[in-house]
């Protein structure tokens, strides 16, 4: 497998490291390059919440290769930008998202510091803005909260759903699923073959025996728990590796050198700069829904 080589000034990235260079020998599955994606955009610490048009702009403006994105699907069958499950853990309505019908939600606005109109958005609101669609990578963070249906009925209105959406902006190619429901990556696997499974786990012991029962494209796991050995072990399965949760820049560093194939960071300026692709572009004026 070719070798791919980075040297990065780590004194002109203000980075804290006893050597003022570092080498690190890439080797993945993912063409021995590590692809960086936004967390919900910009990540927790950015001044506007994840998952809201404020924060998937600028990350995809700057050069990440894609974002991760939390997805819920309402009473009605509408995919939902949205983390908690609970409404009111993060906007200005109550209740249980997946209870609730999409209009009764459309007024929602984000709990934010800087701003009292940052609005609860769809998957189709924030598609019909991008694009460049087919350069991106787009990563579905499923959050499966039930709400008074069956799990059988529930998964599949979703998993339809979904499939829907990606195929409506034909992303197939370009979209990670995630999830930690096995039966639901197991029925998306059955209605539609050629999507980018990712099982989301706590251990890699988990996901390598989740991927001898499902064809999975991946696994995605908390970069605090996997060495750089069982990344090596995944790729010799032929599985990819998604780290999350580097809200540092010296987590960032740490996870490069476990040569990942992909990273969702909450410090994206800081690793796109690293990998040389940061892209510093005026800021748009604020987009009006």
């Amino acid at each position: 497998m070719k070798k791919l080589f980075f040297f990065i000034s780590i004194t002109s990235l203000s980075v804290s490291c006893k050597k003022d260079a570092a080498l690190w020998q890439v080797q993945n599955l993912n063409g021995n390059k590590i692809s960086a994606f936004g967390h919900g955009g910009m990540g927790i610490a950015f001044k506007y919440p994840i998952d809201t048009y404020e924060s998937f702009e600028p990350c995809l403006r700057i050069g990440a290769a894609g974002t991760e994105m939390d997805v819920q699907i309402s009473k009605d069958s509408v995919l939902v930008l949205y983390h908690h499950q609970k409404l009111e853990d993060g906007t200005s309505c109550d209740g249980i998202l997946a209870s609730k019908k999409w209009p009764e939600m459309q007024n929602c606005v984000h709990a934010c510091p800087y701003s009292t109109s940052v609005n609860l958005i769809t998957a189709t609101e924030l598609f019909d803005k991008i694009n460049n669609k087919d350069e991106l990578i787009f990563t579905f963070d499923c959050k499966l909260y039930n709400s008074g249906q069956s799990n059988t009925n529930y998964r599949s209105i979703y998993a339809n759903t979904l499939i829907k959406h990606i195929n409506n902006y034909n992303i197939k190619t370009n979209s990670f699923i995630e999830s930690s429901d096995t039966s639901f990556l197991r029925m998306l696997q059955n209605k539609e073959p050629e999507l980018k499974l990712f099982f989301y786990t706590g251990n890699y012991t988990d996901g390598l025996a989740v991927s001898k029962k499902i064809k999975l494209f991946g696994i995605t796991i908390d970069h605090n728990y996997i060495t750089q050995e069982e990344i090596t072990n995944a790729h010799s399965n032929n599985l990819r590796v998604t780290l999350f949760n580097m809200q540092t820049e010296k987590q960032n560093m740490d996870a490069i050198q476990k040569n990942p194939d992909f990273m969702q960071s909450d410090k994206i300026i800081h690793l796109l700069k690293i990998f040389g692709e940061y892209k510093e572009q005026p800021i748009k004026k604020k987009f009006k829904w």
